[in-house]
């Protein structure tokens, strides 16, 4: 079918060319004629103006991405919820996984994939994130045909892992500090132990209110635009501040960069802390910390932690 938009103006043109002229027989009979080509004419390119040949899009679809550790970088488990696409060097767009997306090319393609999180567990803050390697596959995509594509990876190769608690060993690398009511244990209650044999548990009641968990050990942390993550698995019933302590001379100075909010299912979060890092460039080093305070209408609450990763660059 054709549709052909015909503005009121250009008929008052041709009208005025062709009609306003004195008439003779022989005249009227030509200005018809010509008004009728160019009225065909028109109506015969229209369907190119107005509906102009559509490209049959391959498509292209990506499950999830899985993920593998090597040597002690501790666990594997990851929530990478993104894939950032990359087609032929081009930026083919962000999507959610499990996804399928349309792509306007055919035949031999290069495809990049990086693997994307929430930062700080905000769906709304979504990023590329830095500490984990990109997929790349060269591929044949056909117009009208899926292209299934499986992406792996693994941690890049230049990163130091200051912190790896799985809480699978006795020696633990956090304790309670100086101003905690209650400390860090182990737990190995199947209903509670997120992967392993263990997982990490803070206990509050009325006479243990106040947990302040830190790293035994302060970190020399890179600074000056340098990433920096905490990677952690918990589940909570109790509000959960986790942050960095700098130690500025003699002086200890908190940040809570985020709170774990309840939740009675493991989640999995990727703590950004490196505009604190940054921000703090006179300190010497730095503690990680948890800190949950009793509710005022609960008489107990509990904090499991699980595969506690301090990351940066080398």
């Amino acid at each position: 079918m054709r549709i052909f938009i015909i503005y009121p103006d250009f008929f008052n043109k041709i009208h005025t060319k062709l009609f306003t002229a004195p008439l003779s027989k022989q005249s009227t009979t030509m200005r018809y004629t010509l008004l009728s080509a160019i009225i065909l004419l028109l109506f015969s390119t229209s369907c190119d103006w107005i509906n102009p040949s559509e490209e049959i899009p391959s498509y292209v679809q990506i499950d999830s991405i899985a993920f593998s550790v090597i040597g002690s970088q501790g666990s594997a488990d990851q929530n990478l919820v993104d894939a950032w696409v990359y087609i032929d060097g081009e930026n083919a767009g962000v999507y959610e996984l499990p996804c399928t997306f349309p792509v306007l090319k055919s035949g031999n393609v290069d495809i990049q994939i990086f693997p994307g999180i929430k930062l700080n567990g905000i769906s709304a803050t979504r990023g590329i994130y830095p500490f984990v390697n990109s997929y790349s596959i060269s591929a044949t995509l056909q117009q009208d045909s899926v292209l299934h594509v499986q992406p792996t990876s693994t941690y890049a190769s230049n990163l130091e892992f200051e912190i790896i608690e799985d809480f699978e060993s006795g020696g633990l690398l956090f304790s309670g500090s100086t101003l905690s009511d209650t400390s860090i244990d182990r737990t190995n209650d199947p209903l509670d132990v997120f992967e392993g044999s263990y997982s990490g548990i803070i206990e509050l009641d009325e006479t243990r209110p106040l947990a302040d968990i830190k790293s035994i050990d302060a970190f020399a942390l890179p600074q000056g635009g340098a990433y920096n993550f905490i990677e952690l698995n918990f589940k909570t019933d109790v509000e959960t501040a986790v942050g960095v302590i700098a130690n500025v001379g003699s002086q200890s100075i908190y940040h809570a960069v985020m709170v774990l909010n309840p939740t009675d299912v493991w989640k999995k979060i990727y703590i950004n802390i490196s505009p604190v890092v940054n921000r703090e460039s006179q300190a010497s080093s730095f503690f990680i910390f948890f800190r949950a305070e009793l509710p005022d209408d609960a008489t107990t609450a509990t904090v499991y932690l699980d595969n506690i990763k301090l990351i940066h660059a080398e």
